[in-house]
C-alpha cells in the first residue's frame, strides 16, 4: 500500500468516469476524497465528499489553495467543451501545491503513440500533456504522473451508439466484417484500475498503464446482445476502416478543426481497425495492470447483462 492518502478528483461531476472514481475510492475505504469544480458547475456529490470550487476561470492562487495538502489529483474532464487543455492550469498548480501525483485525462488509448494522435487530432493535446507532465517532473521530484489506459466502456458504448451497434433499433454496422477483438473494459473496472494505481504508487510511478480485462469484436457484441435481448439485428451498410478515417479528417478540417463526430469517428477507428492496435497486448503495450495486480474478472455476457438491466431502468 501507498502512502496516497488524500485523494481530489477534477471534473466528477455528471455520469461519467469521474463519477466512478469518486465511488470507486468511498467503496475502497481509508481515503479522504474530494472534488474540484468551477463555481459554475451544477454537479451534486455524494455527503462524504467535500468539493472545493474556484471561480470558472481557475486562477492559479485559487487552485494552489484548493489543492493544498491533497497526495493525488485525479483528472476526470472530457473531450466537449474544450477542457482538456485547462488541465495544464492544474498541473501548474498541483506542483506548486507540493501534490505528490497528477493522473491526467487519459481513459483510453496509448496517447504517446504518433499514430494515435494522428488518427484522432484531438489526442495531440493528450500527447502534448503528457511531455507537460514529464517537464514538471524533472523539475520537481517530488511530484509524479500515472496515466490509465483503459479503452473503450462497453457499455458506455452501446448506450450512446459508439462502436456501430444500436441496442434500441436492433441495427449494427459492421467495421471491416466486424472481426476485430479490441480490449474492452466498463465504467467500473477502470474506476477500479485508478484505484488500485495508487495503491500501487511505485508501480506505477510515471508510467501510462494499460487495462486489459477483456477482448470483443463486433460480432461476438451483437451475438450477445441477439442472446439477452431475444432479438435479431439487422446489418446496415459495412463500413471500410481507411475510408471512414479519410472521410473524417476531411470533415475536420474543412470545419476548421470543430467537427466533433468526425472526431467521434476517429475514436471509433481506434477502437475498431485493426492497424491502431486496440487489441493491448497484442499490440505489445505494457505494463498491463492485470500482470502485477489481482483484479476482478468480467466477461462478455456479464457486460451485456450490465447494459441491458441499465437501459431497462431508464426507460
Amino acid at each position: 500500500m501507498s502512502g496516497l492518502k488524500n485523494i481530489m478528483i477534477f471534473g466528477a461531476g455528471g455520469s461519467n468516469i469521474g463519477r466512478f472514481i469518486t465511488e470507486a475510492f468511498i467503496k475502497e475505504g481509508g481515503f479522504n476524497v474530494s472534488t474540484l469544480s468551477r463555481k459554475s458547475s451544477q454537479s451534486t456529490y455524494p455527503s462524504s465528499v467535500k468539493n472545493v470550487r474556484v471561480d470558472d476561470s481557475l486562477p492559479h492562487d485559487q487552485l494552489v489553495a484548493a489543492m493544498k495538502g491533497q497526495d493525488v489529483v485525479i483528472s476526470a474532464v472530457g473531450l466537449r467543451g474544450g477542457a482538456l487543455p485547462l488541465q495544464i492550469q492544474v498541473i501548474d498548480a498541483a506542483v506548486e501545491a507540493g501534490v505528490k501525483r497528477f493522473f491526467p485525462s487519459e481513459y483510453g488509448f496509448d496517447n504517446a503513440d504518433d499514430k494515435t494522435a494522428w488518427l484522432v487530432p484531438p489526442f495531440k493535446i493528450k500527447q502534448n500533456i503528457e511531455h507537460h507532465l514529464n517537464a514538471k517532473v524533472k523539475e520537481n521530484p517530488g511530484f509524479s504522473w500515472t496515466a490509465v489506459a483503459t479503452s473503450i466502456w462497453l457499455e458506455w458504448a452501446l448506450d450512446v451508439v459508439f462502436i456501430g451497434i444500436d441496442p434500441v433499433k436492433h441495427t449494427v454496422a459492421y467495421w471491416d466484417n466486424g472481426t476485430h477483438t479490441p480490449t474492452v473494459s466498463t465504467l467500473p473496472y477502470s474506476a477500479l484500475g485508478v484505484v488500485e494505481s495508487i495503491k500501487h504508487a511505485e508501480e506505477t510511478k510515471n508510467k501510462r498503464i494499460f487495462l486489459d480485462p477483456l477482448k470483443a469484436s463486433q460480432r461476438e457484441v451483437v451475438a450477445e446482445l441477439e442472446r439477452q435481448q431475444g432479438v435479431k439485428y439487422t446489418e446496415l451498410e459495412p463500413v471500410v476502416g481507411t475510408k471512414a478515417i479519410e472521410e473524417a479528417h476531411k470533415k475536420w478540417a474543412d470545419s476548421g478543426e470543430t467537427d466533433i463526430p468526425a472526431v467521434l469517428t476517429t475514436v471509433t477507428a481506434q477502437i475498431l481497425v485493426e492497424e491502431y492496435g486496440t487489441d493491448f497486448k497484442k499490440a505489445r503495450k505494457g505494463p498491463i495492470l492485470e500482470d502485477f495486480v489481482k483484479m476482478p474478472k468480467i466477461t462478455l455476457p456479464e457486460v451485456v447483462k450490465m447494459y441491458v438491466e441499465q437501459s431497462k431502468e431508464k426507460k
